[in-house]
């Protein structure tokens, strides 16, 4: 008989499991290694990514707001004079229908510049209103820019006043060309209009065919189905710009029985920072509505302010003209518009992002040299 072939039962020794085990531990930990990389390397670009693009549209919306500044307003250069006189208690802004929220250090509300007397410019600077949010490194800033709602067409209203809390908004039969100039965008829109139309909270400039002018804060939603309508501008109004027991200059009460009365809202825009949430957000108010949050981890907010007057001087970097000089100012710097990521990376802390630009203001530095008489 012929012997049966032996099978071979030979395994690993142990010190080729040993190397199998020590080779096999090495390329799992490079894996994981190169996985945790990638994942890091892929949250910290779309966190850079994310912050980036809210504070470049942050950017874009201040840009766009502050360069309008003046549009379609008149009257003294740069502003116009707030009602003033014995008993007249001072205009504030940053402040809704209910509380002020800045200076954010005592939401007191802020007073209007003096010019001698309160003035609304059509831009304020606001240098330490906003919040400190790194210790030792101060009060950020805050700046308010106006400019006249040229959507909706309230200046093809006729206004007359009743009495000095009430107006009565009375639309054009016919339009007339200047009230269509530049051609409207669409029909004439309600006042009551529930997204046009005016509300609580609301700054509307009047100016009457005397050149008289005042400015009221809406404090009730206007009312009616149809022209005319009725707008209450009563005392108090939180921002007290209505006082209508005063008789000065710039008071409603002057407005009363004058001729030729037509209105335009303005657009009464604040930035700031706010950081009572412990989440430093840049915050933007229009007018007397409540503010709204425009970018969240915004951490820094630094604007100076280049001023010069028709005498040719010419001064750079001002970080608050004095009033009387604010209506010389012709360029707006934002010196930091600063934005941290919301979470930290591994073992590196916050990214961080930084933006810069300036913005001239075409309206403000604006003179007719060539008027015809």
């Amino acid at each position: 008989m012929r012997a049966k072939a032996k099978k071979s039962s030979r395994g690993f020794s142990l010190l080729e499991a040993l190397v199998a085990m020590g080779v096999g531990t090495l390329l799992v930990t490079v894996a994981a290694q190169m996985y945790t990389s990638a994942a890091n390397a892929t949250w910290v670009a779309s966190q850079r990514a994310e912050m980036q693009q809210d504070l470049r549209a942050a950017e874009n919306m201040m840009v766009k707001d502050i360069s309008m500044a003046g549009t379609g307003l008149t009257g003294t250069p740069g502003g116009i004079g707030l009602v003033a006189g014995p008993g007249v208690v001072n205009a504030i802004y940053g402040c809704d229908q209910a509380q002020c929220y800045l200076p954010v250090a005592s939401r007191a509300g802020v007073n209007f510049p003096l010019n001698p007397t309160p003035f609304f410019y059509w831009i304020i600077p606001g240098n330490g209103l906003g919040a400190q949010v790194f210790a030792g490194q101060g009060n950020t800033d805050a700046i308010t820019v106006t400019y006249a709602d040229m959507q909706f067409a309230l200046q093809c209203y006729n206004v007359t006043f009743p009495s000095s809390t009430q107006a009565t908004f009375t639309i054009q039969s016919p339009l007339t060309a200047g009230c269509q100039s530049p051609p409207l965008p669409q029909a004439v829109q309600s006042v009551s209009d529930p997204a046009w139309g005016l509300k609580a909270g609301d700054f509307v400039l009047f100016t009457n065919s005397a050149g008289g002018q005042a400015i009221g804060e809406v404090t009730i939603n206007a009312n009616g189905a149809a022209s005319p309508f009725t707008v209450t501008f009563a005392n108090p109004d939180n921002a007290r710009m209505n006082q209508p027991s005063a008789t000065a200059t710039g008071s409603l009460q002057q407005m009363m029985g004058q001729p030729g009365t037509t209105a335009v809202r303005l657009l009464a825009i604040t930035y700031y920072i706010d950081n009572s949430t412990g989440v430093p957000t840049l915050m933007r108010q229009v007018n007397g509505q409540t503010p709204v949050p425009l970018a969240e981890n915004v951490v820094d907010l630094r604007i100076t302010y280049d001023t010069y007057d028709a005498n040719g001087n010419f001064t750079p970097s001002v970080l608050s003209p004095v009033p009387g000089t604010i209506n010389t100012i012709r360029k707006v710097n934002i010196v930091h518009l600063t934005a941290r990521s919301p979470l930290q990376g591994a073992n590196k802390g916050y990214q961080s992002l930084d933006v810069q630009t300036s913005v001239s203001l075409r309206n403000m530095s604006f003179q007719n040299r060539y008027a015809i008489n």
